[in-house]
C-alpha cells in the first residue's frame, strides 16, 4: 500500500501542530516515513510512522509519540543525528568484523538503522541521503542477512538440544522459528531488508524466491504434529536451512553440553536440595536432586541423562534437564561453540499459588481462601512489579497483533493473517502466563507451550490454539472465521488471566489512553522497585526509560 507525497504532508504538518510542546523550540533537521508503508507492504490498518531527525545535541526518547488522524493511528519519533550516525557507524563497523559482531548487535539498533536506510523523506531528502550513505543498502543488507543467519543457527541448534532432551513440541516450536528466520536471510540477500517478521510471504515473492522452494517452506511451516515425527520435522527443517544458505546445524545430541550459568549456586539445608539463582531460590526433589547431583559441566546432556536403571529412568532425566534450562539453573552449549543463543536468559518460573490467578491489569488480588483483609502475598515485591509490568506489555501486544490481523484480513494477504493471528495467540498466552505471576515470561516461540505446561487450559480453549497453530488459510471467509476463533481464544485467556477485557489500544486517542492508565501504577512501581522491564523487541530488554517514555507517548 502507498499514499500520495501531498496526503504525507497534509498529515505530517497536523502532526507537528499536535506536537507543538516538543516541536515548537525544535526545528526539525529533516522527515522522513519509515515502516512498512515506506517500504510498500502496508495495509489500510498500517501505523503511519513519521521520525523527525533534530540537530541540536539532546539525546531524544526511544518510544513514539501516539497520534490519530484522518482516522490513521500516526506515530512520530524524535531521534538525534548523533545517536542515527553512531549507530549506523556501529552497524558497519561490526559488519567489517564479522557475523559474530553482527550477532551482538540489538534488535532494536539494527530495526532503526535498516527503517532509516529503507525511508521515505519528507522533508530534506538530502540530509537524509548524506546520513545514509553512512551505511548504505548494500552493506546494510549485509548486516541483516548476517543477523538472520546467525538467530537462524542458534534457535536450529536449540532446537535439537530440545529433541535430545525428548522435548518434542519445543523442538517442532525451534526448527520453525529457525527456518523462518533463515527464510528472512536468504531474501535479505537478495535486497529484501525490512526486518519485520510478518511480511515475510511478500518478500519471497519480491525476491522472486524459487516457487517450489518458497512452497516447500510454507508447507514445513503448516505441518501438523501429527503427520511426521519430531525427529523427521527436524530432518526436514535441517535440509530447509541449507537451502536457504543456514549451515552448521545436525542432528548430532552429543553436541549439545550441560553447562553452569553464572550466578546459580547449590545450598543443601537439611535432607533436601536448593539451588540459589540470583535472588530466587528453588527446592528440588528426589528426583531432581540426584539427576543435579550427576551434572558434570562441559558434558554431553545425554551422557548425564544416561540411567542404565530403565529407558524411562533416562527419559525423566532428560525432562529434568529440560527443566533446569527453562529455569535458568545451566546452560545449553554447542559443542566447541560456547552456549546456544536462543533463548533468554531469565527464563520463565511458576509460582506455588494453587489454580487461582495472582495478578490483574488492578493489581494483586487477594485468595479467596483466606478471610483475612491484609494479606502478605506469595511473591517478592519486585517480582510481582515485573509480572504486572509484563501483564500490561503482552495485552499492548494482543492488541497490536489483532489490528495487524484485521488490516492483513481486509487485504486479502492470508499469509500475513497466518502469521498475525499466531503471534496474537502468542501473546495472549503471555498474558495469562503473567497473571499466574510467571516472570521472566519466556520467549515467543515458547509462549503457548508453556501456557499448555503451566497453566489449567480447557481442553476445547487446547483444541482451538492448536487450529490457529498449524492452519493453513486460503481464503478470506476462512480468514474471517479463525479470526473470530482467534479472538474468542484471547478472550478465554485472559479471563483465566483474570481480565477478559482490555483497551483497543490501537483503534483511538481514547482507547490508548486507557492503556496508558493501565500501565502507569505497574511502571511506577517497578520503576521504584528497580524491577527488570520485559524486552520492547527480539534479542532487546527493556528498561525504565523506554516505559517512561511510553507513559509520555499519549498526546491525543
Amino acid at each position: 500500500m502507498s499514499l500520495n507525497h501531498s496526503f504525507l504532508l497534509q498529515l505530517w504538518e497536523q502532526s507537528r501542530q499536535q506536537l507543538y510542546a516538543q516541536l515548537g523550540q525544535r526545528q526539525p533537521s529533516a522527515v522522513f516515513l519509515e515502516g512498512s508503508i515506506a517500504e510498500g507492504f502496508g495495509n489500510e490498518r498500517s501505523d503511519i510512522d513519521f521520525v523527525a531527525i533534530i540537530d541540536d545535541g539532546t539525546e531524544m526518547a526511544t518510544m513514539p509519540y501516539i497520534l490519530f488522524l484522518e482516522n490513521r493511528r500516526v506515530e512520530v519519533r524524535l531521534l538525534s543525528r548523533e545517536r542515527l550516525q553512531r549507530e549506523l557507524l556501529q552497524v558497519k563497523e561490526a559488519l567489517n568484523a564479522g557475523i559474530e559482531s553482527v550477532a551482538q548487535i540489538s534488535w532494536n539498533q539494527l530495526e532503526r538503522c535498516q527503517r532509516f536506510i529503507g525511508c521515505l523523506p519528507i522533508e530534506n531528502e538530502a540530509y537524509i541521503k548524506s546520513l545514509q550513505d553512512l551505511l548504505g543498502k548494500e552493506s546494510l543488507g549485509r548486516a541483516v542477512a548476517l543477523w538472520f543467519e546467525d538467530f537462524a543457527r542458534q534457535t536450529g541448534r536449540y532446537a535439537v538440544a530440545m529433541l535430545a532432551l525428548e522435548q518434542d513440541d519445543y523442538a517442532r516450536a525451534w526448527i520453525k522459528t529457525s527456518v523462518f528466520h533463515a527464510a528472512k536471510s536468504f531474501v535479505a540477500q537478495r535486497g529484501e531488508r525490512y526486518l519485520g517478521s510478518k511480511w515475510l510471504s511478500l518478500q519471497l515473492d519480491r525476491a522472486q524466491v524459487d516457487k517450489k522452494l518458497v512452497q516447500r517452506f510454507w508447507d514445513f511451516y503448516t505441518e501438523k504434529s501429527q503427520d511426521s515425527s519430531a525427529i523427521d520435522y527436524l530432518h526436514k527443517g535441517i535440509a530447509l536451512l541449507e537451502e536457504f544458505s543456514v549451515s552448521g546445524v545436525e542432528l548430532n545430541f552429543e553436541k549439545v553440553l550441560a553447562d553452569s550459568r553464572a550466578g546459580v549456586s547449590t545450598w543443601q539445608i537439611g535432607r533436601h536440595l536448593h539451588i540459589l539463582r540470583d535472588e530466587d531460590i528453588f527446592r528440588l526433589d528426589d528426583g531432581s536432586a540426584r539427576v543435579w547431583r550427576r551434572i558434570i559441566w562441559n558434558t554431553p546432556c545425554i551422557q548425564i541423562a544416561h540411567d542404565k536403571r530403565s529407558a524411562q529412568a533416562t527419559t525423566d532425566a532428560k525432562n529434568h534437564l529440560a527443566d533446569f534450562s527453562r529455569a535458568g539453573l545451566i546452560s545449553l552449549c554447542w559443542g566447541g561453540e560456547g552456549e546456544i543463543r536462543a533463548r533468554q536468559l531469565g527464563t520463565s518460573c511458576p509460582l506455588l499459588t494453587g489454580k487461582a490467578a495472582l495478578i490483574s491489569v488492578d493489581g494483586a488480588r487477594l485468595s479467596a481462601s483466606s478471610p483475612a483483609g491484609i494479606q502478605l502475598l506469595p511473591v517478592p515485591a519486585r517480582r510481582l512489579a515485573e509480572a504486572g509490568v509484563e501483564l500490561t506489555w503482552a495485552n499492548i501486544g494482543v492488541e497490536n497483533s489483532r489490528e495487524d490481523s484485521e488490516g492483513a484480513l481486509r487485504s486479502g494477504q492470508l499469509r500475513v493473517l497466518q502469521y498475525t493471528l499466531q503471534r496474537m495467540i502468542q501473546t495472549a498466552s503471555m498474558v495469562a502466563l503473567a497473571g499466574y505471576g510467571i516472570t521472566p515470561q519466556p520467549p515467543l516461540e515458547e509462549a503457548v507451550l508453556e501456557a499448555l505446561r503451566l497453566l489449567p487450559l480447557n481442553p476445547s480453549l487446547v483444541e482451538a490454539i492448536q487450529r490457529i497453530e498449524t492452519e493453513s488459510i486460503h481464503s478470506r471467509e476462512q480468514g474471517q472465521e479463525l479470526f473470530e476463533l482467534a479472538g474468542q481464544i484471547v478472550r478465554e485467556l485472559r479471563q483465566l488471566g483474570g481480565d477478559e477485557q482490555f483497551p483497543a489500544s490501537f483503534d483511538t486517542a481514547s482507547g490508548w489512553c486507557e492503556t496508558v492508565m493501565y500501565g502507569y501504577d505497574w511502571i511506577n512501581l517497578a520503576t521504584h522497585l528497580n524491577a527488570r522491564f520485559p524486552a520492547s523487541a527480539v534479542g532487546g530488554r527493556g528498561s525504565a526509560e523506554e516505559a517512561r517514555d511510553l507513559l509520555a507517548s499519549s498526546i491525543g
